[in-house]
């Protein structure tokens, strides 16, 4: 069993199991990335997220 909160995009809720008791799809860490000033993987972070907004598109 998962030690934090989890969320699952597909159905958007909150449950503390891997997997989500309601869809069965898997759940991922609520917790964002540390931050660091000398990120040397931002921009590739930054154009997956961007290129992921415009295929939902």
């Amino acid at each position: 069993m998962a030690k934090h909160i989890l969320y699952c995009k597909k159905c958007k809720e909150y449950t503390m199991h891997e997997t989500c008791p309601r869809c069965g799809s898997t759940a991922l860490s609520t917790k964002p990335a540390k931050f660091s000033p000398e990120d040397k993987w931002g921009k590739y972070r930054l154009q997956y997220k961007q290129e992921q907004e415009n295929s939902e598109k």
